[in-house]
């Protein structure tokens, strides 16, 4: 559970497609060390994002009571939503363990998810974590791209299976649910750890946790891709590349992961290359950025009518963002349309009122109509 930058890069924080087994899908802590152990991550680096403390164990009695399984499990959520019960700060960044989550009473959604995870099995409950298909959600920080997918808690409850979701936000309803084994769990973790690192400028440990996490779920074709932005930002093209070749063996129509193998085509001048890459992903797929990424390619190479119709999907897909806004101005100054131009960067800056590429576009409409030749 991090695109028209000169590099596209994404750190994705959490995504991917689950495989369960009955060996795998939950695992005493004994079980769990030896089988990092056995995929060659040092179980004494990565701590368990499920284990379980008696401070925990005794709070999950006592927030979920009696009842039923799937009582109990909505009774234990309800709890954690009420501040005077369990004051929670959720924050957008910081990923926790249970352990972690539970004692410093804040993280995002998949420390949230991880700690009612743990609480729901301190009381005997197979609960799991799953995925759920949603349209993806992105924001920028730098030159990096974070593209949200979610998770939720699940149980499977005679014949269905039940979500309990820990994004308060409005949101459509999970469908597709993906249950997760506890080693994908972990690998969600150390995924989310790894974009965290790499917003903090700190690729070799970002680069740690990503390749930690593809031991842990060689199918993870994000935590590949991340893998692959980890490895350029050390200057490892030829590694960066293999990354991504792995990413694309499990998705090869990602259209994040085939954005940022552009960016690198781009990055050494292999425009063709480029160009195929991103052609290569579902527009219906896409992202807002990864639209704007493409529509970037289609304009500089003259083609103002794909780059608008990319633009406009992408505003559409995220009206609330002011890029695609920004996108759109660049279009319309392609067009000798100054007015237009201005209108959409004024949109963007309403959204958005400090965007540095919109401010810089209006002086610089400006500064061109104070020197035109009158």
């Amino acid at each position: 559970m991090k695109a028209l930058q000169a590099i596209a890069l994404t750190a994705v924080l959490a995504a991917g497609c689950a495989s369960t087994t009955q060996r795998t899908m939950f695992m005493s802590p004994e079980a769990w060390r030896a089988e990092l152990a056995r995929r060659g991550v040092d179980p004494n680096e990565v701590p368990d994002p499920l284990l379980v403390n008696a401070q925990i164990r005794d709070a999950a009695a006592h927030l979920a009571g009696s009842g039923t399984a799937l009582d109990r499990l909505r009774r234990l959520q309800r709890a954690l939503f009420d501040g005077t019960l369990f004051p929670f700060r959720y924050e957008n960044r910081g990923t926790y363990t249970a352990e972690e989550a539970f004692g410093l009473r804040e993280g995002n959604c998949l420390s949230f998810t991880n700690l009612f995870v743990a609480m729901g099995r301190s009381l005997g409950l197979p609960v799991t974590t799953a995925l759920v298909r949603r349209v993806q959600a992105t924001e920028k920080e730098g030159d990096l791209i974070i593209v949200n997918n979610h998770v939720v808690a699940a149980l499977s409850y005679e014949t269905s299976w039940y979500c309990f979701d820990f994004d308060r936000r409005p949101h459509e309803l999970p469908t597709n649910l993906q249950p997760l084994d506890d080693l994908w769990i972990t690998a969600l973790y150390l995924n989310n750890r790894g974009a965290d690192e790499l917003l903090a400028a700190n690729p070799e440990m970002a680069l740690h946790y990503f390749d930690w996490a593809t031991r842990l779920a060689p199918r993870f074709a994000p935590a590949w891709g991340n893998v692959g932005v980890a490895r350029r930002r050390l200057g490892d093209i030829k590694g960066a590349f293999e990354a991504y070749r792995q990413a694309l063996t499990v998705a090869p129509e990602d259209a994040v992961i085939l954005g940022n193998l552009a960016s690198l085509y781009r990055s050494i001048g292999r425009e063709h290359e480029a160009e195929l890459a991103l052609k290569a992903f579902k527009v219906t797929d896409a992202t807002p950025h990864t639209l704007i990424v493409r529509g970037d390619l289609d304009l500089t190479q003259g083609r103002l009518r794909a780059a608008m119709r990319l633009y406009k999907r992408a505003r559409s897909l995220a009206p609330r963002l002011a890029d695609p806004w920004v996108a759109l101005a660049r279009a319309e100054l392609a067009r000798s349309r100054p007015d237009r131009a201005r209108k959409d960067l004024e949109r963007a800056l309403a959204l958005e009122p400090g965007n540095r590429s919109a401010l810089a576009m209006l002086r610089e409409i400006s500064d061109t109509a104070a020197t035109a030749p009158r």
